[in-house]
């Protein structure tokens, strides 16, 4: 783990220690207030302490988790005020009301969920202080998703990837080429430190901070090999601290990604950063018809999330009757 992660994951222990330290009437009263003013500051402080002390991750929760959850705080403050909603006394089916609201927005399915979260985090830290006993989200339930899986989110095709390479600058080479090949997730990419980096042996490898705060090897491909040595040697002197990435925010990560494909004429919406890892899904499926070897590649916990890549390899072959 890179000093910085470490340095970051004490300074969000420490923020949370503060509230969870308060005396039980003094951190009731603080929620109070916070619920009764719509504090957006006060109330983060209190679910970020929560999400920490109480959350399954504890201090080692994600920056997106964290950012998602704020966002969908922030989201749903805006709207219980105009509607009339109390914090601390919420009417029995606010719940609902907020989910259908979200619904109507045309939010996407995993994004309402997600704001779901965040307002249930919201919930439980509210009754962990005592301030309520409240629990408006407990049984509320999303819409189904009437779009296909394997129609979301969809992988670049070998050809994609191809023009977007010609296109790209080394560390946007470094990029494409972890997600479609090692199968990286953004957040996997901006974590890695040229300490993880192993490209001297008989097979180079990055050893990446995943999901749930697992570290696993990763095997690299020649060509993702070959762009890290030209981007290590582009850099200078590093040190085994220092990120591989100078990209720092999962946004900046999306617009260098999103830049690529403009200028290569590939469709960027409806894929981003994470198509690169849906392609490399499918790249295994494609040449092995191995679920296992999909669900190793991608370190999946389950072969139940490796079945997609069946749809999407099976989507990119011509149509059964398309020379009739």
């Amino acid at each position: 783990m890179s000093f910085a992660l470490v340095q970051h994951n004490l300074e969000l222990q420490a923020r949370a220690d503060r509230v969870a330290a308060l005396e039980p009437e003094a951190r009731r009263r603080e929620a109070v207030r916070a619920a009764r003013d719509a504090d957006p500051e006060a109330l983060w402080a209190l679910v970020e302490a929560f999400l920490v002390t109480h959350g399954r991750r504890g201090a080692r929760v994600s920056d997106h988790t964290l950012s998602s959850y704020r966002t969908g705080l922030q989201v749903f403050l805006d709207w219980a005020a105009p509607a009339g909603v109390s914090l601390l006394r919420p009417g029995g089916s606010d719940g609902y009301r907020f989910t259908r609201h979200l619904e109507g927005a045309r939010l996407a399915p995993s994004s309402v969920r997600t704001r779901l979260a965040a307002a249930r985090a919201l919930y439980g830290a509210l009754r962990w202080s005592g301030a309520t006993d409240a629990a408006p989200f407990t049984d509320v339930r999303t819409a189904p998703d009437p779009t296909p899986r394997h129609e979301k989110r969809k992988p670049y095709t070998d050809a994609d990837l191809a023009a977007m390479l010609l296109a790209a600058g080394p560390q946007e080479s470094v990029i494409l080429l972890l997600g479609a090949h090692c199968g990286l997730r953004n957040a996997e990419m901006r974590s890695l430190a040229w300490g993880d980096v192993h490209l001297d042996g008989p097979a180079p490898f990055v050893n990446v901070l995943g999901k749930r705060g697992r570290r696993q090897d990763v095997a690299l491909s020649r060509s993702a090999a070959a762009a890290l040595r030209v981007w290590r040697g582009l850099r200078g002197q590093v040190r085994p601290s220092d990120p591989v990435l100078l990209i720092r925010s999962s946004r900046g990560l999306g617009r260098a990604v999103e830049r690529v494909c403009r200028e290569s004429g590939v469709a960027y919406d409806g894929r981003e950063v994470h198509g690169l890892r849906h392609s490399a899904g499918t790249r295994v499926y494609t040449v092995t018809s191995d679920l296992l070897a999909v669900r190793d590649t991608l370190r999946h916990r389950s072969i139940d999330s490796s079945e997609i890549y069946v749809d999407y390899a099976r989507a990119q072959k011509p149509k059964v009757n398309a020379d009739w």
